[in-house]
């Protein structure tokens, strides 16, 4: 039996962040990975990375079509196509390499890698591969899988899930996507920029439905009018009937029919791995599924902890990465660490999402703010009268403020447009009531840039926009 300080059961952005952590506040730390393939998690192997792959190929792709517009001639586009073949070998030697990177930083700062299911066994005891060690603290990190619906139940052939997808090795003539969440039109994005036909069917109001509603009508827009998608809100898929070469959806909603596709991808989020990893051997209470935690990620079961994808916060890898350290943290100053941990702020987490336009977004969305109560008032400044915009070729979008009427404190901050996800990073700094829109509007940004929409949206607050 092996004794550990900290143990840490799943080795995704979480687990391996909070490893790191713990070693490098002097605690004799090991990591537990079930996957053969190796350390990275979800977001590694099967989701962040792999995904942004197929986006940048796909980005790439319909760039290569306006080369002349750029000034780019003697290159024959008329014959191109996608080689999905090579494009999957190159995602997985990005996986690869981040995969190794992940394996360097564990022995870097000594931390043990122990291959196999990790159980809890109670008492601060973890069985893996039927070897029982002992630690002081556990970190419990062990992701998500896709969500299976009744009936809808994936098969990696004619109906398939974002693990399928990554894989695929032909572009699928007509791909009906179930859901339109991130995963949904990230690969709605992709798949109509590679040449296949794209149905959304998406049960809420708008595509993008955690995202402020303005964001989502726009995203339709552009899939509509620019990638000629038919995307239906406010439905759902009843039943479908499955063949050798087709899948056939019934509809039900505002928009209901028949819709027969070539493949059927079933993007309606994740659920967490709970069961099987011996809570029930411990006091942590589970909640539809996540585990319940304070401030500081910890269970009812002393010294075990639960971080990322398991526990009732945003899914997002960066989130899990934070709590892995809090978590950490934590653990070393009850061993007595110099260290004092902050608990993260969830009100202000960027929240990306990858399609073709970007969405980043960070703070209360229109509706929630006045939910709370608020007397909200909101801006938006398009991407189009920005040279930078036009001279990337991608004038669309907008950036939308949302503030406090009476003291102008921003409150939220939502970008649909070229290189959202970037832009939102610095968005954050400007929540919290420690920036104002007035503020704002007297920062100065550099021209020609994308960032000049941001003070442009700060004037249109107060109906100041210059550029308009």
């Amino acid at each position: 039996m092996a004794s550990f300080d900290l143990i840490v059961i799943g080795a995704g952005p979480g687990g391996y962040v909070a490893a790191i952590r713990g070693a490098q506040l002097g605690l004799n730390t090991a990591i537990v990975e079930k996957d053969p393939a190796g350390l990275g998690g979800t977001c590694l192997r099967r989701g962040c990375i792999p995904a942004k792959t197929w986006l940048e190929t796909a980005h790439r792709y319909e760039q290569m079509a306006s080369l002349k517009e750029y000034g780019i001639a003697g290159v024959d586009t008329t014959n191109m196509k996608p080689d999905l073949a090579t494009l999957v070998a190159r995602k997985n030697k990005i996986v690869l390499k981040n995969g190794k990177g992940v394996e360097f930083l564990m022995k870097k700062n000594k931390v043990t890698v122990l291959k196999g299911f990790g159980t809890l066994l109670g008492g601060g005891k973890v069985q893996v591969e039927g070897e029982t060690h002992e630690a002081k603290k556990i970190i419990l990190a062990t992701g998500s899988v896709p969500k299976e619906l009744p009936g809808l139940e994936t098969d990696g052939k004619r109906v398939l899930n974002s693990d399928h997808l990554l894989d695929i090795q032909e572009v699928p003539q007509h791909l009906v996507i179930l859901g339109a969440g991130a995963i949904g039109v990230e690969f709605a994005s992709v798949f109509s920029r590679l040449g296949s036909k794209v149905t959304i069917v998406e049960m809420l109001d708008t595509l993008i439905p955690l995202e402020d509603a303005d964001c989502g009508a726009e995203l339709a827009k552009i899939f509509t009018k620019t990638y000629k998608m038919d995307c239906r809100v406010k439905t759902k898929i009843a039943s479908v009937e499955r063949h050798e070469d087709k899948v056939v959806c019934h509809l039900e909603g505002d928009k209901p029919g028949v819709v027969e596709g070539s493949h059927l991808l079933v993007a309606v989020g994740r659920t967490p791995i709970t069961a099987g990893v011996g809570l029930e051997t411990t006091k942590a209470v589970l909640d539809r599924g996540t585990v319940n935690v304070d401030e500081f990620m910890r269970t009812a079961e002393p010294d075990l902890y639960a971080i990322g994808d398991i526990v009732r916060t945003p899914w997002l890898a960066h989130v899990a990465s934070d709590e892995g350290i809090v978590a950490a943290e934590h653990a070393a100053m009850e061993l007595s660490k110099d260290v004092h941990p902050h608990p993260v702020n969830y009100g202000r987490i960027p929240s990306c999402t990858y399609c073709d336009p970007e969405v980043g977004c960070v703070g209360m969305t229109e509706a929630q703010a006045k939910a709370k109560g608020k007397d909200v008032i909101t801006g938006a400044f398009p991407f189009m009268p920005l040279a930078k915009a036009n001279i990337v070729g991608e004038p669309h979008g907008f950036v939308k403020i949302v503030a406090d009427k009476q003291y102008g404190e921003i409150l939220g901050i939502h970008i649909i447009g070229p290189k959202a996800t970037e832009l939102i990073a610095s968005s954050v700094a400007l929540l919290g009531g420690e920036f104002t829109v007035e503020e704002l509007i007297h920062t100065m940004y550099p021209h020609p840039t994308l960032n000049e929409a941001f003070p442009e949206a700060a004037r249109a607050v107060y109906g100041r926009a210059l550029n308009m």
